[in-house]
């Protein structure tokens, strides 16, 4: 089997106006992937989903990242922990999908544990030698709710989810009226979509509007891209737009609706924060790698509670059935483009403003994964 190719040197520079992209081995070779699992992934906070969706003591609901099967649940003292989803016996899966127990028992040699992974029981361990259950209890993740969102971390000691992205919070509580009356919109397998590209293709994308105005007509004319502004944090970076335009090709919404923005967040390494103007919303979405060329999306959302408007109706049909669909055939395109032969990384277009035309944000993203894989 070949080893993981370890990168030597820094692909992007420091200055996004004189460096040059991501090569294309990138976006393009598993040894990168590998890399990444250890390097990026296994060290950064990952979104989980609604904590709505583990109300109560026993809810679970399994995670993969990369190959690490994980879950997790409430306690019976009702705080969320995650654990690897595998018996410390053999290494068989414990749990499936999502839904509610009183205890974890391995279906393959019925090895059984709390709720808190402590191993209450071991078939004939009192007959073993030196046999100790509280040594093999389910080995931890790390796991903090923020803003009604469960997230998660395979590195114990990483610095706190609040810690890293500090100010977010305040930021995100600044565009978003009315966020702790705000609901968990129940999730389904319609929030999760495939596609043909790199993760960090589809990032890449997210991360700049650059492409706004050839690529997404209906949301140009639903924002004004004269305000767009972009601010580089430690750890994301912030993408605020205002909405002028109530009656516009994306959607209508009601003047007197109190979101009069576009706002997203892009949370390092591969999570995306959300805010669309009209009535009080929040979403959260997750870019999973799954190979070099396939990446899984999920998303989870807020609403206020009642019947959901027209405005609101629109806005889940444009962002889905005509924005969504936009950004797809986008990142698929690239995805060909960077694997063909003739494929050579380009520059970063930035200026002295960051606004809608730069893409500062993609150096930032960019940077962060050349400095990450280089072990610098």
């Amino acid at each position: 089997m070949a080893q993981p190719m370890e990168t030597t040197s820094i692909a992007v520079g420091p200055d996004p106006a004189t460096t040059s992209r991501l090569p294309a081995r990138f976006y393009l070779d598993a040894s990168i992937l590998e890399l990444e699992k250890r390097k990026v992934f296994a060290n950064t906070w990952q979104l989980a989903g609604h904590a709505a969706d583990l109300a109560t003591p026993g809810c679970y609901q399994v995670a993969n990242l990369l190959g690490d099967q994980l879950v997790l649940i409430r306690g019976d003292d009702g705080v969320i922990r995650g654990f690897h989803n595998i018996c410390r016996h053999r290494g068989h899966e414990l749990l499936k999908g999502a839904g509610c127990t009183r205890r974890i028992t391995c279906p393959y040699h019925a090895w059984t544990y709390d709720l808190d992974g402590t191993l209450l029981h071991a078939r004939n361990g009192e007959h073993v030698a030196s046999f100790r259950p509280e040594d093999h209890a389910l080995k931890p993740i790390r796991v903090e709710e923020f803003l009604g969102l469960v997230m998660f971390n395979l590195d114990l000691d990483a610095p706190a989810f609040q810690e890293q992205f500090a100010g977010l919070e305040d930021e995100v509580r600044q565009y978003v009226p009315r966020l702790d009356e705000l609901v968990a919109v129940p999730s389904s397998a319609r929030d999760a979509t495939t596609l043909k590209c790199n993760w960090k293709v589809l990032l890449d994308n997210c991360i700049e509007c650059y492409h706004c105005t050839p690529a997404h007509p209906a949301f140009v004319d639903l924002v004004d891209l004269e305000t767009y502004r972009i601010t580089c944090h430690e750890a994301h970076t912030t993408h605020a737009v205002e909405s002028l335009n109530t009656d516009n090709a994306a959607y209508a919404y009601d003047p007197n609706d109190e979101s009069r923005h576009a706002v997203f967040w892009h949370l390092w390494p591969n999570v995306t924060f959300g805010v669309f103007p009209g009535r009080p919303n929040f979403g959260a979405f997750a870019f999973d790698p799954i190979a070099p060329a396939l990446t899984r999306t999920r998303g989870v959302s807020f609403r206020l509670p009642g019947p959901k408007t027209e405005s609101e109706l629109a806005r889940e049909h444009y962002s889905s059935e005509v924005l969504w669909p936009e950004d797809l055939s986008l990142c698929e395109s690239v995805q060909r483009g960077i694997a063909s032969s003739a494929f050579e990384p380009g520059r970063f277009f930035v200026g002295d403003i960051a606004d809608g035309e730069s893409e500062i944000a993609t150096h930032f993203f960019q940077r962060r994964v050349a400095v990450a894989l280089a072990g610098a």
